[in-house]
């Protein structure tokens, strides 16, 4: 039998859930070590798809006094990791704690899987992170014991956060070195994550590294037909906060000249501030937030306003799931060239803004969404080549297969 041992996060993680049917298809039992969430929830999963699980506390601060906490604090590669890289300063005492958050979990984590592997000790194992962090940590400490604990393949994704030093406020993930020569394959969801990781981490020559890209499902399929009409629909979805430069979006559209409507998908922390820009600068009935949607009905909303433009001019990304979702449906897409975006976005399916962003680069944006009433033809070509793209790279079918045989290969 085969049993693999995953580190989603939280057991409710969309991105996880969404892979499970997958993972059901190759391995006999799956067994989740999850943060600590709604347990009511957390049992429907279990029970839906048949699963097992533990949920661990990201703080399990008793554990100072465990035993095991001592023998890990006490270890030569922990007391590396603290000499290296903490100091009295205020940023290097927070990076103190953060390597005790990680023990921590650590402890409780290691606990449970050595209980799994004893139980079922005909099984061969496979130990899984979805994120290269704290689940990844845990599992790396299993690989000198692959052999005596018939473990197979040791494997983590890595995403972003969890992988650009810039990402986290202390410049610092810790346990990087360590994890990178205690893992068997690390997949990573853009290029520019890999190209990143060997220019900046890797160290492991052994280590196989692969882009393994993330997707979503698209039931509906593209949109059957383009509707002709005099009136630009115009889409975006994300959380509401500074990052994500909802301001430039209103920036823009204040400058249309030509007739249009704006629907935004999702809340957030600057809600009330960003209606309040909207309402000043545009007029009121060329807009609608629409506010927190599930992540099943968001293709629905999509389809019902029949929107022809998708926009993201976030700050920071890496490969936003919410372009992939539009690009499923044949919506082009105008994003700025920010993380991994430019290996979604191109001229032939939408519009990359460079960065720096230039002055006049609403103009740009404005002269692109023209192509809707000008140049159908032209506008078609693009709805048709954001479904190829998808189709091709961020089918989430296709790419859960590629990644679960990768894990499975010899």
């Amino acid at each position: 039998m085969k049993t693999i041992i995953v580190f989603p996060g939280s057991l409710d993680s969309t991105f996880f859930i969404n892979e499970i049917p997958f993972l059901k298809k190759y391995f006999d039992r799956i067994v989740v070590i999850s943060y600590y969430g709604d347990k009511n929830k957390y049992d429907e999963i279990a029970e839906r798809y048949n699963l097992e699980y533990y949920m661990v506390k990201k703080h399990s601060w008793l554990n100072i006094f465990n035993i095991n906490f001592f023998k890990w604090f006490f270890s030569k590669d922990v007391l590396r990791e603290i000499k290296e890289n903490c100091s009295f300063s205020i940023k290097g005492i927070k990076r103190f704690f953060y390597i005790i958050y990680y023990g921590l979990f650590y402890v409780d984590s290691k606990k449970i899987i050595l209980q799994e592997i004893k139980e079922h000790s005909d099984n061969e194992f496979f130990l899984y992170s979805f994120w290269l962090s704290r689940g990844a940590y845990v599992v790396s400490n299993f690989y000198s014991l692959k052999t005596v604990l018939n473990i197979k393949k040791i494997v983590s994704r890595a995403h972003r956060y969890d992988l650009y030093l810039d990402r986290n406020e202390l410049n610092y993930l810790p346990f990087r070195y360590y994890i990178d020569k205690n893992l068997d394959q690390i997949h990573f969801i853009s290029e520019a994550g890999l190209k990143y990781y060997e220019e900046c981490m890797s160290l492991n020559t052994k280590l196989k590294k692969y882009v393994t890209r993330m997707g979503t499902s698209n039931p509906k399929g593209v949109r059957k037909q383009i509707n002709q009409k005099d009136k630009i629909v115009i889409g975006s979805c994300s959380f509401i906060k500074p990052v994500k430069r909802l301001d430039l979006i209103i920036d823009v559209l204040s400058k249309i000249p030509y007739d249009y409507y704006w629907v935004h998908i999702g809340s957030g922390e600057i809600e009330e501030k960003i209606k309040k820009y909207a309402i000043e600068k545009l007029p009121p009935n060329k807009f609608e937030f629409l506010g927190f949607v599930s992540n099943d009905k968001i293709l629905g909303v999509y389809e019902q306003f029949d929107v022809n433009f998708f926009i993201n001019l976030s700050d920071s990304e890496g490969i936003p799931v919410t372009i992939m979702e539009a690009m499923s449906m044949g919506i082009p897409t105008i994003a700025r060239n920010v993380g991994g975006v430019s290996e979604i976005v191109n001229s032939s399916n939408g519009l990359l803004l460079d960065e720096p962003l230039e002055n006049n680069f609403y103009d740009k944006i404005i002269e692109f969404m023209k192509c809707r009433l000008d140049n159908i033809e032209y506008y078609k070509h693009l709805s048709n080549n954001c479904f190829k793209i998808w189709n091709e790279q961020y089918n989430l079918e296709k790419n859960n297969e590629i990644f679960i045989k990768r894990i499975l290969e010899e």
